[in-house]
């Protein structure tokens, strides 16, 4: 016999009735609610829901399924059979999941002949003393687990999970109640009211559980949407926010893993990898408002474009400046040969000093003061414009000039073959091109670096806007600190190795090693594995990053991991990392 009861009726009557028979029911109940608020993980609640009915109900075996509304299909979760000594989870690599029972037919018709779709279609519990016997329902599929196994599947109690919203959002089926013999009696419908309260205590420990799986993925969606944006907002530095994650990764792991050495005592939860893991991703997230033409800078007269080009052009003038001037003096009747050897003279002068100026352009080297003297001097010259400046210029370039500058730029007359002017310092830039060329170190200015920093303050200041949970609290610090240096003489807070924590320190060593080697960069040439770890072993000899995470980053292997995985086959050059390791070399 088959009895149908919809769950959400006469709820308050049937527990006043089973509160006269058994006030347990209700404390176990209680208890239910506030375990099932503490369980850490889809599985494990699935399995606390299935525990506790079977527990009420003395069930030898049960099911869990939950809807999946966009295949239109009941989904199995979790089954346990104490008879037959089984226990399957879903996902599990060691078992064997069993089918998804689709709700409708391929009509799109509801599914009633199976007893779980029907109450995942219908909202009411079915129960069954004996599924041989029952009536409306299609048990072949039953009979033949039992000839596979020899089980007697007979009593049924199958209820619904609803929502809030009184939506079915999965279905609980439990299986052959038992007396206190063990013998498999019917279910009795006196404990239907305490499945139907589990039931709907379980469906919104479900939903409240979908909700944070959702909200962080949302979240997780959104760091890496945002990682992505600033690695495609410039093609040269493409692959930083996503590849500064996998190394961070790669080397807490190592430290976790050390279980003899400095980090033997260090571990991390599951929500300090997630912690970890976000933080990766949005260590540079303040690049997002760095402009592109200063992340780019690949050479010192670089704004928009290269520069070089337009001081090139100049310098051609002036050559044909000098032919012109050769010929003439020649036809002036001067001696041919001089005129000729002077005209020698002076290109073979160009071509040297534009040489001069484009190796200094390159920003490869440093520039002693005698080079930028002489920057100077070749950037005096003068060439003779005849040609309207002012023409094709926007309605802002013209702002920046004021009206003696107008008319002196729409009069033909001299210019310096290198110029510095007024008009080219806007919006806290100085594009000038002998002030740029100047630069002794790199290709940045001093503003132009002052701004790069800055993208670690924003990146501080955007992250102290979100409201963060206790447990990624951490968050702006470590994402925060990647250029801060163990010596005190890192940016932007000056903070020492005592200031930080030891993700913080991995942020460090990850971001600079990934810099190092990243080959999208196109103001320098990737570097091999022992320049890298040459580099980095004198940072830690100057103190500027963790001695004992920079030896645990070599002997624990990761960089050569790292190497194999993520860099050009060139790059991954053998290390002897013997004379890096103090302890080794001591």
């Amino acid at each position: 016999m088959a009895r149908e009861r919809d769950g959400a009726k006469n709820h308050q009557t049937d527990v006043k009735q089973v509160r006269k028979t058994d006030k347990n029911y209700l404390a176990e109940l209680v208890e239910l609610g506030i375990a099932l608020s503490a369980s850490q993980g889809r599985e494990e609640l699935n399995q606390k829901i299935l525990m506790a009915a079977r527990n009420f109900t003395n069930a030898d075996g049960g099911s869990l399924y939950l809807v999946n509304r966009e295949e239109s299909e009941l989904h199995f979760r979790i089954m346990v059979n104490d008879t037959l000594d089984t226990f399957f989870v879903s996902g599990r690599e060691t078992e064997k999941p069993f089918p998804p029972l689709p709700l409708y037919d391929d009509q799109g018709r509801p599914n009633y002949a199976n007893i779980a779709t029907y109450v995942a279609l219908t909202g009411k519990a079915i129960n069954i003393d004996d599924a041989y016997s029952a009536e409306g329902f299609d048990f072949t599929g039953t009979r033949a687990f039992d000839a596979k196994t020899g089980y007697r599947s007979k009593s049924f109690l199958t209820v619904p999970l609803k929502n809030t919203s009184g939506v079915v959002i999965g279905v609980l089926q439990l299986i052959n109640a038992r007396d206190d013999a063990g013998n498999v009696i019917s279910f009795d419908p006196a404990i239907e009211p305490i499945i139907n309260a589990l039931a709907s205590q379980a469906a919104v420990a479900i939903e409240n559980s979908r909700l944070l799986v959702a909200q962080r993925d949302l979240m997780e969606s959104f760091v890496r949407v945002l990682g992505h944006a600033i690695d495609a907002k410039s093609p040269h530095t493409a692959g930083h926010c996503s590849r500064v994650p996998i190394l961070a990764r790669m080397l807490a792991q190592a430290a976790v893993d050390d279980r003899q050495g400095s980090f033997s005592n260090f571990y991390l939860t599951d929500m300090e990898w997630y912690e970890l893991d976000l933080s990766a991703w949005l260590h540079d997230c303040g690049k997002i408002v760095t402009p592109d033409h200063v992340m780019e800078k690949a050479t010192k007269l670089e704004t928009i474009h290269n520069r070089i080009h337009e001081v090139r052009t100049r310098f051609e003038v002036l050559r044909r400046d000098a032919e012109i001037e050769m010929l003439k003096r020649k036809l002036d009747g001067e001696d041919a040969d001089q005129c000729e050897a002077d005209f020698a003279k002076r290109v073979a002068e160009l071509e040297t000093q534009f040489a001069m100026v484009a190796d200094a352009n390159i920003g490869d080297t440093e520039l002693d003061t005698d080079t930028i003297f002489a920057l100077h001097d070749i950037g005096e010259q003068k060439w003779t414009r005849y040609f309207d400046r002012t023409v094709g210029l926007s309605w802002a370039e013209h702002q920046r000039l004021d009206d003696g500058e107008l008319a002196e730029l729409r009069a033909s007359g001299t210019e310096s073959l290198l110029m510095d002017r007024e008009a080219d310092i806007y919006d806290g830039f100085n594009r000038g091109e002998v002030y740029n060329l100047s630069i002794p170190n790199g290709t940045l200015t001093s503003e132009e670096r002052q701004v790069i920093n800055d993208h670690v303050v924003i990146t501080q200041d955007m992250l102290a806007q979100l409201p963060y949970p206790k447990e990624l609290q951490r968050i702006p610090a470590i994402a925060g600190n990647h250029h801060e240096k163990m010596d005190g003489s890192g940016y932007p807070r000056g903070l020492t190795g005592d200031d930080m924590g030891i993700l913080e320190k991995v942020m460090v060593i990850a971001d600079i090693f990934e810099a190092l080697t990243a080959v999208d960069r196109p103001y320098k040439r990737p570097k091999t594995l022992s320049e890298c770890i040459s580099i980095l072993a004198d940072m830690r000899d100057k103190g500027q990053i963790d001695s004992e995470l920079f030896e645990l980053f070599l002997t624990s292997g990761t960089y050569q991991e790292y190497g194999r995985k993520h860099l050009r086959e060139d790059q991954c050059d053998d290390v002897d990392i013997a004379q890096f390791i103090l302890s080794a070399v001591n």
